[in-house]
C-alpha cells in the first residue's frame, strides 16, 4: 500500500526549522535522492539536491537562455574572489532585473523542494545553526509549497492503490515487448522515476530516466521557440545495439513512459505500437 504518510516527514520537520528562531538546515536522505533545505529568519534561502535529475540554478539560467555561461561564468568567478551573493550579482552586474531573478529563482527552489517533499521513504533531520545571509532572496513556504490538503479519505488510498498496480501491471507488460529490457515511468518536472522495471549492472534504469527527461525537456523548448501547436507522440533514440522510445503520456502531462529494447531482437514497428496500446491502458 502507498501511504501519503511518509511524504509528510520532510515537510514536518521543515516546519519545525521555519518556527525555530535560529534557523539552520533540514538534511534529507532517501534511496534516491538526497537534499538540504537551508532555513535563515524563518524563511527558505536555498534548496539543493543530489542525485538522478538534480540541476543547479546556474544551469536552469542557461538553459532558459537567461544569460550567457561565459557571463554567467564571469559572476562565478567574482562571487567566489569577493564572497558577493550570486542572485545579487546577477543584479547589480544588470544582467537581470531584481524581479526576474527572484521569479527565476522562486520556480527552481519550488522544483526542488517538491522533488524532496514527494518523496516516499525520506528520513530528514533538522540541524539547528545559526546562520547569515547578505541576501532579500528568501521565500516563505507558502510561495514554495503551497499547504498540504487534509488527510486522504479510505476511498483515495484504495484508488492509490489500484492506481499504482496499475503502473507496475503498465511496466510488465512493456517488458514483454520483444527484445525490451528495461522500463519505467518518469517524472519530466523533476527526473524522479515513479516505477521501473529491468535494467541491469550496466543499465542503470533511473539514471537514464533522470537522463532522457532532458531530452524531453529540450524537444518541448524547441518546438515552443518555433511556435508548433502540438504534442509529442514519441521520441525515438538509435543506438549501435539498442532502440530507447520515450512516450508522453497523453492523459497526464508530465509523465512519459521509456522503454529501452536490444535492436537484434527487437520490431521496433510493433514496439511503438504495443507501448502506444500500454500507454493508453496506463490510469493514473
Amino acid at each position: 500500500m502507498v501511504s501519503s504518510q511518509p511524504r509528510q516527514v520532510v515537510r514536518t520537520v521543515l516546519r519545525e526549522a521555519l518556527d525555530s528562531q535560529l534557523g539552520g538546515e533540514v538534511v534529507v536522505k532517501s534511496s534516491t535522492l538526497s537534499g538540504r533545505i537551508f532555513v535563515v529568519a524563518r524563511k527558505v534561502a536555498w534548496v539543493a539536491i543530489t542525485g538522478p535529475g538534480a540541476t543547479n540554478f546556474a544551469s536552469v539560467l542557461v538553459q532558459e537562455r537567461q544569460v550567457s555561461r561565459e557571463d554567467l561564468e564571469q559572476v562565478v568567478a567574482e562571487c567566489r574572489k569577493s564572497g558577493g551573493n550570486f542572485c545579487e550579482m546577477l543584479v547589480s552586474w544588470g544582467l537581470l532585473p531584481w524581479d526576474s531573478v527572484r521569479e527565476l529563482l522562486r520556480r527552481h527552489l519550488t522544483s526542488q523542494l517538491e522533488a524532496l517533499l514527494s518523496l516516499r521513504d525520506a528520513q530528514a533531520l533538522f540541524v539547528p545553526q545559526h546562520r547569515t545571509y547578505s541576501s532579500q532572496l528568501t521565500f516563505n513556504l507558502e510561495e514554495l509549497a503551497p499547504p498540504v490538503s487534509s488527510p486522504p479519505t479510505p476511498n483515495q488510498l484504495l484508488e492509490e492503490r489500484v492506481n499504482m498496480a496499475n503502473v507496475k501491471q503498465s511496466l510488465e507488460e512493456s517488458l514483454k515487448i520483444d527484445g525490451a529490457f528495461a522500463a519505467c515511468l518518469v517524472d519530466s518536472k523533476s527526473g524522479m522515476s515513479l516505477g521501473s522495471i529491468g535494467g541491469s549492472a550496466t543499465f542503470n534504469v533511473d539514471a537514464a530516466a533522470a537522463g532522457n527527461t532532458e531530452v524531453v525537456r529540450a524537444k518541448l523548448k524547441t518546438m515552443n521557440a518555433l511556435g508548433m501547436k502540438d504534442r509529442i507522440e514519441d521520441i525515438l533514440i538509435t543506438l549501435g545495439e539498442q532502440y530507447h522510445v520515450i512516450r508522453p503520456l497523453s492523459t497526464k502531462e508530465g509523465l512519459f513512459l521509456y522503454l529501452a529494447l536490444h535492436r537484434a531482437n527487437a520490431n521496433l514497428a510493433m514496439a511503438r505500437f504495443k507501448l502506444a496500446d500500454i500507454e493508453k491502458a496506463l490510469s493514473l
